[in-house]
């Protein structure tokens, strides 16, 4: 047992820590965006339900609303990418958000997956270095 090969294990243990850092990111901004569509398609229910002109408190973020009318029910406005915005029926927006609420979710469960095989590895890597290290610390000990 070398030194050369503890530092190595030391290595991948820290390196795989920084991918499971990294997948603990993308993990929150999955969730973050699979709430977002979920807020989205339940304010799309609820518009849905009220009357023509009726006044809506509409939220626009950071727990900020604004006082609005009801307008067409039927139709909104939606981003089909790129930036590119396009007015589509409510029926449609909620199929769509359906679509994209399952494509995060089948990501969330991946990205879970990820992280479980990098802990799995962490905790392999990590026994090893023990073994590694007792290795090397047996020699030192036998000529005090």
């Amino acid at each position: 047992m070398s030194e050369e090969q503890f530092r190595q294990t030391i290595s991948a243990i820290d390196l795989s820590r920084a991918q499971l850092e990294n997948v603990a990111r993308q993990q929150e901004i999955v969730r973050a965006s699979i709430d977002e569509h979920l807020r989205a398609k339940e304010t799309l229910a609820q518009y849905s339900k009220v009357g023509e002109n009726e006044e809506l408190l509409v939220p626009i973020g950071a727990g900020v609303f604004i006082h609005a009318k009801a307008g067409d029910r039927k139709s909104c406005i939606a981003s089909i990418g790129a930036g590119v915005l396009m007015e589509k029926e409510i029926a449609e927006v909620e199929r769509i958000l359906d679509s994209r609420i399952e494509e995060l979710k089948k990501a969330a469960t991946e990205l879970d997956e990820q992280a479980e095989k990098i802990t799995f590895a962490i905790e392999q890597l990590s026994k090893e270095a023990r073994k590694q290290y007792e290795a090397l610390q047996k020699p030192r000990q036998g000529t005090l």
